[in-house]
């Protein structure tokens, strides 16, 4: 038991590491393409670009979930199937055959 709770804090350690770098590399890079601006200024514009794209990514998670879940609803196979025109070879044998049951 102690030592899975050491590993977590392992692999927290990596993932705190690997996103200081990630955000290091993002702050050089911003600073060469924006070399007269401060760094507070720069820092602002980076977490506000991210919660602006978190924030597009959560919405349009919410609205797909909301769309496949009304397909499934009204009688949708699979949402996945929204992208053919037509249902699975030998579904609508299956449904006669479990309809009549």
């Amino acid at each position: 038991m102690l030592n899975v709770h050491r590993d977590n804090i392992a692999n927290l350690a990596k993932l705190m590491v690997a996103l200081a770098l990630l955000i290091g590399i993002a702050v050089v890079a911003a600073q060469d393409l924006a070399p007269n601006m401060s760094l507070d200024k720069l820092f602002a514009y980076f977490f506000i670009g991210l919660a602006a794209l978190a924030v597009n990514l959560v919405g349009l998670s919410v609205i797909y979930l909301n769309v496949y879940q009304w397909a499934l609803r009204k009688g949708g196979t699979d949402t996945a199937w929204f992208w053919f025109n037509s249902e699975p070879k030998g579904l609508m044998a299956m449904r006669e055959k479990f309809g009549k049951d």
